[in-house]
């Protein structure tokens, strides 16, 4: 996975999200945000927004700031925010493992399906915490390759990993790989989305 191959994968769909990958989604996007809580005090992060697609279920007081390296999500999130006058959301074009924004800024950071997508996901992790404030909450939805997967369910995610970067994202990604290195302070993990495939992760960001 690069930065080309991913923003290329994004400029093919684009067109198509909200009508396809978006619905399969949808349901996950909004559970984490109930999880959430938001209120108007908070100052969320969102890596990976998109098309804009979850900023109808933030409340509408709430300060949403949202970053994605594909310029032709963006537009389209461009349009939801003056269509829907979501006058207190943002977004910027940003890559998330290289954030612009200064330690200790925001209440709570979230990354939808971005963790399998992004090029270094360590180096994500280590970007959302740092502008995470202490004892912030983080949080997470993605697909991760479990043991207790079915034998079937693994040989067809790594049969996949060889054309990854013609698909934009990693099939085969394996949770235990992942907090290995993530670190994170979980303090709940729940499934959604279709067949359960999802993982949705809440942390808390102690030093």
């Amino acid at each position: 996975m690069n930065k080309n191959s991913i923003i290329n994968s994004y400029k093919r769909v684009s067109s198509f999200y909200d009508y396809t990958f978006g619905q399969v989604f949808r349901p996950g996007r909004k559970k984490l945000i109930k999880m959430m809580e938001c209120d108007k005090s908070d100052k969320v992060l969102e890596i990976g927004i998109g098309t804009g697609s979850s900023f109808q279920y933030y409340p509408r007081e709430t300060n949403v700031i949202g970053v994605d390296i594909s310029p032709d999500m963006l537009k389209l999130a461009t349009k939801k925010i003056k269509k829907n006058q979501y006058n207190n959301k943002y977004i910027s074009m940003m890559n998330g493992e290289y954030l612009s924004f200064a330690d200790n800024t925001f209440d709570k950071v979230v990354a939808m399906y971005v963790i399998s997508v992004t090029e270094n996901p360590k180096k994500l992790i280590q970007e959302m915490k740092r502008v995470c404030k202490d004892d912030g909450d983080i949080f997470i939805v993605n697909h991760f390759s479990s043991d207790n997967d079915s034998v079937l369910c693994k040989i067809f995610e790594k049969s996949l990993m060889p054309v990854s970067r013609i698909l934009g994202w990693k099939p085969y990604f394996p949770f235990k790989d992942f907090n290995n290195y993530a670190n994170l302070n979980i303090k709940e993990v729940t499934k959604t989305n279709l067949f359960d495939y999802w993982d949705i992760i809440h942390a808390t960001n102690s030093k």
